[in-house]
């Protein structure tokens, strides 16, 4: 029974260390596109005006 708890941890443990880079990537992402788009739009507020 407590075998299971340690295979249990260490998948625990290796999934984790696989989704930080990938949250880190998908966060890094976000903030390129929330830039992006931060960035055309006041490329079309200065063009409205």
């Amino acid at each position: 029974m407590e075998a299971m708890y340690l295979v249990f941890a260490v998948a625990a443990l290796c999934c984790l260390g696989l989704l930080t880079p990938l949250l880190y990537a998908v966060l890094a992402a976000g903030g390129l596109l929330a830039r992006l788009l931060y960035a055309i739009m006041t490329l079309i507020g200065r063009g409205a005006r």
